[in-house]
């Protein structure tokens, strides 16, 4: 099983005395799906681009299986808030794009595109443009364009932060749901206390000014929707709601007045 690992990670930017983050250690191993949380300022999407390997730390190491790695790899995938698809390709060009630029040939690589909208529940949609598509619609493109290159790791930046509530439920179960059937490890950035916490196996809360991990629990209520358990029913159980109410304490500890 890979584990994707950041090890007393620390990352100041050029021009700056203070650092981003500092001395953070993380581990993230398929089959997990962590979540990090924090107020603004604390560094959560350069922890993702240290993932990613869009950025490099200033000190520590970021690695897979052990092995250090110096920037973006097939075994990493990564959705972003923006959906960053090519509004000039179909839905299913832009699903196949990563598999295209890998020397997948043509009828395998849209086949394997076509799988994964299937997944997506996207059938009927590949021969649109991204323009014809509602925003719930587009983020499941990109998602499925992440997953068919078939990734040991899915790294998103609140992929579901402009999506109206409703959307956003059901965009949860679907997350669950691929997640499961993927195999991947999954680490979510978001501004989402409910979110993270019915997604994630653990949820990392970072503290700002340097980033830093205060606080880290362990869920299973994404685990138990996926064995058949009504979502609604779970976030309203009492362990659900106080859970919910320690992640804020976490995050909103020693908040300036």
């Amino acid at each position: 099983m890979s584990v994707l690992s950041l090890s007393h990670i620390s990352l100041t930017y050029s021009g700056t005395a203070q650092p981003v983050l500092k001395d953070v250690t993380l581990s993230l191993s398929q089959g997990d799906f962590i979540s990090v949380i924090g107020r603004s300022g604390s560094g959560k999407t350069s922890l993702m681009n240290l993932a990613a390997g869009f950025l490099q730390p200033s000190s520590g190491q970021v690695s897979i299986g052990g092995a250090p790695f110096t920037g973006p790899g097939p075994d990493r995938a990564v959705v972003f808030q923006d959906d960053a698809l090519f509004p000039w390709r179909t839905v299913v060009e832009n699903v196949a794009l990563p598999l295209k630029l890998a020397g997948v040939a043509r009828e395998e690589r849209e086949a394997t595109a076509r799988r994964w909208l299937a997944a997506v529940h996207l059938e009927g949609q590949e021969d649109k443009h991204i323009w014809q598509l509602s925003g719930g619609q587009r983020q499941r493109v990109g998602i499925a364009r992440a997953l068919a290159s078939g990734p040991d790791f899915l790294l998103m930046d609140e992929p579901l932060g402009a999506l109206d509530a409703m959307t956003r439920d059901r965009m949860h179960e679907l997350l669950l749901q691929l997640w499961a059937q993927s195999h991947t490890g999954a680490l979510l950035i978001t501004h989402s206390v409910e979110e993270a916490l019915f997604l994630s196996t653990s949820v990392v809360v970072l503290a700002p000014d340097p980033g830093r991990i205060s606080f880290q629990e362990s869920y299973d209520y994404g685990r138990r929707f996926i064995r058949g358990e009504d979502p609604r029913a779970l976030k309203s159980e009492p362990g659900f709601i106080a859970a919910r109410e320690r992640l804020l304490a976490a995050i909103y500890e020693k908040e300036p007045a």
